[in-house]
């Protein structure tokens, strides 16, 4: 009776609620309507349809282009583009071919189109199609003739299940590039599998470089865990999680739930015209993978979840406190919560640099660029041909669906509106039947087939991974970066006349155009590296196979450095050594061992939720070695307390003190004195105030310190380290 009551009441209130807001509305005439019509269709002429960020983006960076192309010809802008005269925009595409780096034919039609969506914008209308018809044919035709541009399209290659494997299996159990911090290691395999699970773009998971800034990715909010009886073994309840997409590509900030009052009728009419007109929200549904624990995106995410603190239940600390939950006979699932303050914090996350080390952010998200690098970093060290994007394992996840999917449920997989989308660009390149098999009439060798279309059908591990000192030194050679460098030493000359050194030269004008003429040295560098790189990896997978089909016929050997050697991996922390060594072993089936893959997907997750709690180790060539982890060694932990106070000259504080880096590697010693003091500068003094408190970092000492002079006087008189 209480319910009803309160049902009863709170459906009156809400209707009176609106009465009310009726009552005080004012009374349009029929002049009132004609005049709110007109304005509103003058402000629709002058700001258009709106269209996504990304696009309105890409128009006002044409729009710049436009203006700086009319201050060249001295024109008013507004006034040339809204003439929509042909030979205008030829002579902007002339302009823009001319003046830019444009090689490629795609890249002017793309911005002619953006051209005359600002012509809609700035004229209220669209484009003359005798006009657009005119220019477009004069692009494809004589401007692409003369400036030569490229026709040809880009490789577009799908990451099948096996390449996933053999690039996860290099991850896991090869990979010692350095990371700035070890949770980077669990979300990159998580993304992945997410992006291979829900075919999404990665926008939808991570910050999309069109909206730098905006925090907007996915959210502990965004998915919900449950544990619910398992369909097929009835006495082992199952873990499910399901996973929607807020930011997808066309509906960002357009999916969030209309949720209306269950006890009033015109709330719940709004509700369900809400749910007509709003963009539908795209749920995806993962599930527990026992055989292998490096592709079940729920083992991946409990570890993150579990090193947030993010469950709201009291009591869920182990990944052993979650798969001891049951549903009782009377419920058909058990959703575990998270902590409010939990619910808007993206779950992958971004590093920042803290005077003790590099931390992981508490609530900004791993922007895309982030993601994009070492995706394809992991890539090319795997050995793989092609550059590894976000987009291989999309357009593979889209080409998997199309053999089993209706074209509607291809559209709602992949966030399409249209079937032709996917034809003309997800659709593999390599045909997937065995056109010969079905013209002779023989059964298919869909196998061979398959194989043929792997990403991975070219891979080889022994690709060049990085420039060797010689290539690095042949690279300072190249004129225009000596010339660039010959200004320095110039500059530098300079300087030190003036002031006695770069450092006392600061806030002057010559330091200014030193920082500026270091930058464009750094940038140039690293373009002439990238460039010699790419340079090496083309020209050895253009000539291995001749190679490897010549020693087996002619009954050469190769040299030492095309041998494929048994390389053992070298870890910085246990944890890393140790799923290695388990992730990708085979399990035992025998009744005896029915529980072994149950414990040790346990320890794998362990294994995950400690690594998300250790800062990354950066390890350059010719430093001294650090003491590594192999798979079948195991590093003792250093206890700190039983550190001794007086450290080796060499030796840094805060990294000694630092509970996020791995044990093996936190009494690491420098080889010079002047090594040491630039990495306490570089890495952590320059994130501390002069004046700023701070504990000593050191793991047995707990003096208080009074700034930077404090601790550099501190670190000498009683740690015998003289910074």
């Amino acid at each position: 009776m209480a319910v009803q009551r309160f049902r009863f009441v709170e459906g009156k209130s809400a209707r009176a609620s609106y009465r009310r807001l009726k009552l005080g509305r004012p009374q349009l005439t029929p002049e009132d309507y004609h005049a709110r019509d007109a304005a509103r269709v003058a402000r629709f002429l002058v700001t258009g349809k709106k269209y996504a960020d990304a696009t309105t983006k890409a128009v006002d960076r044409v729009q710049r282009f436009w203006d700086r192309f009319c201050a060249f010809m001295g024109v008013d802008s507004n006034s040339y583009l809204t003439a929509c005269a042909g030979e205008n925009f030829r002579r902007y595409a002339d302009w823009r071919l001319s003046q830019f780096n444009v090689t490629k034919q795609s890249t002017i039609w793309v911005e002619w189109k953006f051209l005359r969506l600002l012509y809609k914008r700035v004229a209220g209308k669209k484009m003359d199609e005798i006009v657009g018809e005119q220019v477009s044919e004069f692009i494809l035709g004589p401007l692409t003739d003369e400036y030569n541009l490229d026709l040809s399209v880009e490789c577009k290659p799908t990451l099948s299940v096996e390449d996933l494997l053999s690039v996860l299996h290099y991850h896991w159990c090869l990979d010692t590039a350095a990371v700035p911090h070890e949770r980077y290691t669990v979300q990159l395999p998580l993304l992945m599998l997410m992006t291979a699970y829900t075919s999404s773009r990665p926008g939808a998971l991570t910050e999309s470089g069109c909206v730098r800034g905006s925090n907007d990715a996915l959210r502990y909010r965004d998915v919900v865990l449950r544990v619910i009886p398992n369909p097929e073994e009835l006495e082992r309840h199952v873990l499910v999680m399901e996973v929607t997409l807020m930011f997808m590509k066309g509906k960002r900030n357009k999916s969030q739930p209309y949720i209306p009052s269950p006890y009033c009728r015109r709330h719940a009419w709004l509700g369900r015209m809400a749910v007509l007109t709003s963009p539908l929200r795209t749920t995806y549904i993962f599930h527990e993978r026992d055989d292998n624990p490096a592709l079940c995106p729920i083992s991946h995410f409990l570890s993150l979840a579990l090193a947030d603190r993010a469950f709201e239940a009291q009591g869920i600390n182990t990944p052993e406190d979650i798969f001891r939950i049951e549903v009782p006979p009377y419920r058909n699932s058990l959703q575990l919560r998270w902590r409010p303050e939990m619910l808007d914090i993206p779950i992958f996350r971004r590093t920042y640099h803290t005077a003790h080390g590099v931390r992981i952010s508490p609530d900004r998200a791993l922007p895309y660029d982030a993601f994009n690098q070492y995706l394809q970093r992991l890539g090319r060290n795997s050995g793989l041909e092609e550059p590894l994007t976000p987009y291989c394992i999309r357009r593979a996840t889209a080409n998997a669906v199309d053999d089993v999917a209706t074209a509607a449920e291809r559209n709602q997989v992949l966030g399409h509106s249209r079937a032709d989308i996917f034809e003309r660009y997800y659709l593999s390149q390599k045909v997937k039947r065995d056109v010969q098999s079905a013209y002779l009439g023989c059964p298919a060798r869909e196998s061979v087939i398959r194989a043929v279309g792997m990403m991975s059908l070219t891979r080889d591990p022994r690709v060049p991974k990085e420039l060797t000192d010689e290539q690095k030194a042949a690279i300072e050679h190249d004129p225009h970066l000596a010339e660039l460098n010959r200004q320095k030493q110039d500059l530098v000359s300079d300087i030190r006349y003036q002031y006695g050194s770069v450092p006392k030269a600061q806030g002057t004008e010559l330091h200014a155009q030193h920082s500026k003429l270091e930058k464009t040295i750094q940038s140039e560098r690293r373009f002439l590296r990238k460039l010699a790189r790419d340079n090496i990896r083309e020209d050895f997978f253009a000539k291995i196979d001749t190679i490897e089909i010549e020693r087996q016929l002619l009954g050469l050997s190769l040299t030492d450095d095309l041998k494929v050697e048994d390389s053992v991996a070298q870890f910085t922390c246990v944890e890393r050594a140790r799923l290695a060594r388990s992730l990708f072993r085979s399990l035992g089936s025998s009744a005896a061992e029915e529980d072994k893959p149950h414990r040790h997907r346990m320890q794998v997750i362990h294994d995950w939720t400690a690594l998300c709690g250790l800062q990354g180790i950066p390890y350059k060539q010719g430093d001294p070695p650090r003491e590594l982890v192999g798979l079948k060694e195991e590093a003792s932990p250093i206890d700190g307390d039983m550190t001794p106070i007086v450290c080796p000259a060499t030796q840094c504080l805060f990294c000694l003190g630092n509970e996020q880096r791995a044990t093996n590697s936190r009494p690491y010693s420098f080889s010079r004195p002047d090594k040491l003091r630039r990495h306490v500068y570089d890495c952590h003094l320059r994130f501390l105030a002069s004046d700023a408190c701070f504990p000593c970092p050191h793991p047995a000492c707990s003096e208080n310190l009074w700034g930077i002079t404090h601790f550099k006087d501190h670190a000498a008189l009683i740690h015998k380290i003289y910074l």
